[in-house]
């Protein structure tokens, strides 16, 4: 067996009690590196003692737990020493930073008393961490003077300067309000981003799904299924999970409220030929709003449309102003910490449009003016390809809107028009000079289209999921993208990406 197929993690036959109360049973699991392995079950069930099993904290009676072929915790083993129990980074639901030390002195202190550290060393270590988690600016505040998200960072840098093998997260958001849980959610994500080995126990099913390599469901000391996220959230094999699933979907979920009120609630972006606009100035049509009359259909409900502007979206969508936007929204990275997407219903490539005669290399476009419609990602996107070969980038010049934008270019007032393939090609449709232009062949950055609803409703997301891909496996989808787009995108119609299963 080679290093690479060698689990970081091995639980073998884990059983423990508590006086005549047996609260793991036999338990299982392999974690390989770079995997996240997320814990659910309801409470009671166990998660937070096989936690601390795995740390050392508790002994066990059978079995044995393994951190890189190396023995932690086994019947009769005594008791790890605080050198050896720190290749275990554990952030608990209490953040448990002493009061009377700085956010600094809480994070070094491990180091100095448990790894020798001198303090310039031990600052040396901590500073960049704090960095990491975006707390550098409260090193020198005290855990009073720092809100609960921060304490928690703060929690999570103090393991990480221990330079652990493996991360340990007991319900980290548990003790937080609600509009903190993001920023400590996130900075759980840029570890698992960076490779960190983990296992995290949360309720927070749309975090669970973000990070997940594989969800493990505990109920009454046994893993009753482990599988990938999609496999456990939407489609358990086992009745037990299914019940469980049930219960933990909010009863808040915006898929309640919109059979509630029997009103589904889209945003949708005006004056955006062919997604969304007007003809006549009263009655809104496009892509987006058959696919929106689509959703609702398939819920039995009536559809609002709400018309918002791009830059609106992403503020709509997080104060649940609407229950859905579907408003030429590309998923990006950005976006990902702040809303959840669906599956991709549309995959285009972002270009830039130009004069055939004024086309010459990628570099030559450096500097030069190119507009587009203001609070869409398509500057930050086509800014990659530049990056790519580290190239400066072109002159982004923002426009109120893609119609404003292509005009620009039709009276030379820049040297190309950034947007989507597939909205340049409706406005090129009815170009009487169209042969006068071309797509600049270096140029193409891939974007994907998504409903995008509020995040951890993953009740809401799974509803719409299925929805979309009914839509595209009854043939409805094709008939309506057909409607507003002409073959030259059929390279676009293509099956819907289906999410992690």
């Amino acid at each position: 067996m080679t290093d690479l197929e060698t689990p970081v993690i091995k639980i073998a036959n884990v059983s423990k009690w508590y006086n005549d109360v047996q609260v793991l049973k036999d338990i299982n699991l392999e974690i390989y590196n770079r995997e996240v392995l997320v814990i659910l079950g309801p409470s009671g069930s166990g998660k937070s003692t096989l936690l601390k099993t795995i740390s050392g904290l508790e002994s066990i009676q059978t079995g044995e737990v393994l951190i890189n072929n190396e023995i932690y915790n086994c019947e009769n083993c005594k008791t790890l020493s605080r050198k050896k129990r720190a290749d275990v980074g554990m952030v608990f639901q209490q953040f448990n930073l002493y009061p009377h030390m700085t956010a600094l002195e809480n994070v070094t202190l491990a180091l100095r008393k448990v790894k020798k550290k001198t303090k310039e060393e031990a600052f040396e270590i901590a500073i960049p961490i704090l960095r990491k988690v975006g707390l550098d600016n409260k090193s020198h505040s005290y855990p009073t003077q720092l809100s609960g998200g921060e304490q928690q960072r703060i929690a999570i840098a103090r393991s990480l300067a221990m330079q652990p093998k493996v991360m340990l997260f007991d319900e980290p958001t548990s003790a937080l309000d609600p509009e903190l849980i993001n920023e400590v959610l996130d900075t759980i994500v840029s570890l698992s981003m960076d490779g960190m080995t983990m296992i995290v126990v949360t309720h927070e099913l749309g975090f669970a799904r973000r990070i997940a390599s594989k969800i493990a469901f505990l109920d009454k000391g046994e893993i009753i299924e482990i599988n990938k996220p999609y496999d456990i959230i939407v489609r358990p094999k086992k009745d037990r999970t299914k019940m469980f699933m049930k219960k933990i979907f909010s009863q808040n979920s915006s898929f309640h409220s919109v059979k509630k009120s029997n009103t589904l609630n889209i945003g949708i972006v005006d004056n955006a030929p062919p997604m969304c606009f007007s003809e006549d100035g009263r009655t809104i049509i496009g892509f987006d709003v058959d696919l929106a009359n689509s959703i609702a259909k398939r819920l039995d409900v009536s559809l609002k449309l709400q018309p918002i502007k791009s830059k609106e979206r992403i503020e709509f969508i997080i104060s649940n102003k609407i229950d859905a936007c579907i408003a030429k929204l590309n998923h990006t990275k950005s976006r990902d910490n702040l809303i959840d997407f669906s599956v991709s219903y549309l995959q285009d490539c972002k270009k830039i449009l130009m004069n055939k005669e004024s086309i010459g290399t990628i570099g030559n476009l450096v500097g030069k003016d190119i507009a587009y419609a203001i609070d869409t990602s398509t500057a930050i996107e086509i800014e990659k390809c530049f990056k790519e070969l580290n190239l400066a980038k072109p002159n982004f010049v923002a426009y109120s809107s893609d119609a404003q934008a292509y005009n620009a270019l039709k009276h030379n007032l820049v040297a190309g028009y950034a947007s989507d393939e597939i909205i340049i090609n409706h406005f090129m449709q009815n170009e009487t000079e169209k042969a006068k232009y071309q797509f600049h062949p270096k140029v193409c950055c891939y974007s994907y289209f998504c409903v995008g609803v509020s995040e951890n409703d993953s009740e809401w997301l799974n509803e719409i999921n299925n929805i979309l891909l009914d839509i595209y496996d009854s043939g409805e989808y094709e008939d309506i993208f057909y409607k507003w787009f002409d073959a030259r995108n059929k390279k676009f119609l293509r099956p819907f990406e289906r999410w992690s299963s």
